[in-house]
C-alpha cells in the first residue's frame, strides 16, 4: 500500500516537471511586407515559415498594386526564440527581419512593423 502511494506521488511530481520543461515562450508580431508578384504571397510566406524559430505565418490582408506589380501584405508571424536568453525583440531585429530582407526570401521586403511583439 505504501509503495502504491509513493508511486502516485512520484508520478504527480514528474508530471509537474514535464509541464514546466516543455513550456515554450511564444510571441507574435505583425509586419507589413512588400512582395513582388513574380514570387507570390504564398511562396513568400512558405519561405518565412522556414526561418528557424518561426512557427506560423498568416496573411491578414493583402492589396495588389498593378503599376508596381507588387503585393502589400499585413502578415502575422508567430515564433519562439530558440535560446532562453534571446528576447523577442532580439529575435525580430537580428534574425527575422534580416532573413526576410535577404536572398533567402526572394522578392520580399519589410515595409514596417505593424505591431510590437506580444507574448501569447
Amino acid at each position: 500500500m505504501m509503495e502504491n502511494y509513493l508511486d502516485n506521488v512520484i508520478d504527480y511530481h514528474l508530471d509537474l516537471l514535464r509541464e514546466e520543461k516543455y513550456k515554450l515562450r511564444q510571441y507574435k508580431v505583425e509586419l507589413i511586407l512588400s512582395i513582388d508578384s513574380h514570387y507570390g504571397i504564398e511562396e513568400s510566406l512558405a519561405d518565412i515559415r522556414s526561418i528557424p524559430g518561426v512557427t506560423i505565418v498568416t496573411a491578414l490582408h493583402s492589396t495588389y498594386n498593378e503599376v508596381q506589380k507588387k503585393y502589400t501584405s499585413q502578415v502575422r508571424v508567430k515564433f519562439h526564440p530558440q535560446l532562453d536568453s534571446m528576447s523577442a525583440r532580439f529575435f525580430i531585429r537580428k534574425i527575422l527581419l534580416p532573413t526576410i530582407r535577404s536572398q533567402e526570401i526572394p522578392g520580399a521586403s519589410v515595409v514596417r512593423l505593424a505591431s510590437r511583439a506580444e507574448q501569447i
